[in-house]
């Protein structure tokens, strides 16, 4: 048999966006493109399928001065702010996991990832 899969609380993973990223872009729609993306991100692992790892993921999202809008933007443009839509598209969150956008990441170097 096939394991089963919880489903997806989208309404409770928008609260905890909402409230840990309180400056992000509100949702307003959450159309069915936006709820297949999330969740196609929840059903990828089952370590997604927790609240707890939503939490910790958003909290991850908080400390990026990148994702946050908190770098400069280029000459007579915005700095770059993400939305919940962008950070659960499947390129995107991979880069987050990966730790593209964490603060002086070219410091440290790469983390080794188990395949």
């Amino acid at each position: 048999p096939k394991p089963t899969v919880s489903p997806c609380p989208h309404e409770q993973i928008i609260e905890l966006y909402h409230r840990i990223l309180p400056t992000a872009r509100r949702v307003v729609s959450w159309t069915a493109t936006r709820k297949g993306y999330l969740q196609a991100r929840w059903r990828e692992d089952k370590t997604r399928q927790s609240l707890a790892w939503w939490e910790k993921f958003f909290k991850d999202v908080a400390e990026s001065d990148f994702l946050c809008g908190r770098v400069r933007g280029k000459p007579g443009e915005s700095p770059f702010h993400s939305d919940l839509e962008w950070l659960i598209t499947q390129g995107n969150f991979i880069k987050i996991l990966e730790e593209k956008y964490v603060n002086n990441r070219g410091q440290e170097g790469p983390r080794k990832v188990a395949l």
